[in-house]
């Protein structure tokens, strides 16, 4: 067996470093580390050899143990190096063990610490709401009990004057909600921590070029999600009376205001006092193909007109993927590694690429062919934000807890 074992597990990288419990393993025959702006946490799954569990199970063969080892297994912080560079700190979430006559292997995967927030409620003691604070605030005081730093590089925008949370609502789920409505990209910093940020805001090691330094690419465009007008109609601020926002459910009724006249219309004047219409044409699209989206406007949202061109460029920019693979991790005169959230030039005859694309995830792998790392891209406005903010009001006034800056349950760290 000893010998079958040792043949699998020939092909080694010792470029990955993976720290649980105080001791470091350090030889892999399959590494996978992916970071994606699509999903908040980065995910891991590596094989390597167990030496402590070898060394229980098989004694005769490999002797005795005099240092004391960690084995491998679910539930451990972890923090994992790439040349040195802290690429995720988090938990090993499941460990498989299998053998046979032939081979015998561990095999771990797991997440950043950002990953407990997709599953976990953000106010567990809830229902709660967070008042005159800011993005930042917040971010921290939901993150903070997780253990998870949180920073801005970016502006974060004005205090918020109420944002409610219900006892079910996870983490991330409030998270979104507030960074939506402060235009701002919320991503995982590589080290197991939250960055506030917009897409694209640094560039990439290298350009990707085909025959330079392009293994393999994969292009698709895919108009199915694009249309030719994109319209956003709204009320307007100037509707009289101070009701509830029109919407495509909404029949004014006889008598009251807003309501048809005599002729069965409304009068010019209450008309564009009442509704505000915004759109955008894409020039790719030739066919028709108008799309109307009814949202409320409200003061400090953005204007329907906005609203309109932040579809277009969402579309046209999620319509472009790209799955690129290079050799190595690492490119560029610095040799600095492919990370997600860069903006980069590709350079392809073939696909008639040559612009700038964002990196919207990168996949570093190891296993029989190899180092490689596999850079996917989208358009650059592809994860473009635009002002979302609260379109009606939360129904947790009376019994919800007030959690502002001078209330010490939560504390931003």
């Amino acid at each position: 067996m000893s010998g079958a074992f040792c043949r699998n597990y020939i092909q080694t990288t010792n470029r990955v470093h993976l720290k649980l419990g105080g001791f470091t393993f350090d030889t892999f025959s399959r590494v996978e580390i992916a970071r994606d702006l699509q999903d908040i946490s980065g995910t891991f799954a590596m094989e390597c050899v167990d030496e402590a569990r070898l060394r229980q199970a098989l004694p005769v063969w490999l002797g005795a143990s005099t240092i004391s080892q960690q084995s491998l297994d679910s539930g451990l912080a972890c923090e994992i190096r790439i040349d040195g560079d802290p690429v995720l700190i988090g938990w090993v979430e499941t460990l498989e063990l299998d053998w046979d006559a032939d081979k015998i292997g561990a095999r771990i995967t797991g997440r950043d610490r950002t990953g407990d927030l997709v599953e976990c409620a953000a106010v567990p003691d809830g229902p709660a709401e967070f008042r005159n604070v800011d993005l930042l605030y917040v971010a921290k005081a939901i993150a903070a009990p997780f253990g998870i730093p949180v920073r801005a590089d970016v502006d974060i925008g004005a205090p918020f004057d109420r944002l409610a949370s219900a006892p079910h609502e996870t983490a991330m789920s409030l998270l979104e909600k507030a960074t939506r409505q402060r235009s701002v990209l919320l991503t995982s910093d590589d080290v197991g921590g939250l960055l506030l940020t917009r897409g694209g805001k640094t560039r990439a090691p290298a350009p990707l070029v085909t025959g330079d330094n392009m293994e393999k690419l994969s292009f698709k465009r895919d108009f199915t999600h694009r249309f030719s007008r994109y319209i956003i109609k709204g009320q307007s601020g100037r509707h009289r009376g101070g009701s509830a926002a029109l919407d495509h459910t909404v029949v004014p009724e006889d008598g009251a205001e807003g309501a048809p006249d005599a002729m069965g219309e409304a009068s010019t004047e209450e008309a564009l006092g009442t509704l505000m219409t915004g759109e955008a044409r894409d020039p790719e699209m030739k066919r028709y193909r108008p799309i109307v989206r009814v949202v409320r406007t409200q003061s400090g949202m953005s204007s329907v007109q906005e609203q309109a061109e932040w579809m277009l460029r969402v579309a046209r920019g999620q319509s472009e993927n790209l799955r690129a693979t290079v050799l190595d991790w690492r490119d560029g005169p610095d040799r600095k590694l492919w990370l997600p959230n860069q903006l980069t030039l590709v350079n392809d005859r073939y696909s008639g690429l040559n612009k700038d694309m964002l990196i919207a995830g990168v996949q570093y792998r190891f296993d029989q062919n190899g180092l490689s790392s596999e850079v996917r891209l989208a358009g650059p406005t592809a994860f473009d934000r635009i002002n979302e903010a609260s379109r009606r009001r939360h129904r947790y006034r009376d019994q919800s807890q007030s959690l502002d800056a001078s209330v010490p349950s939560i504390k931003a760290h």
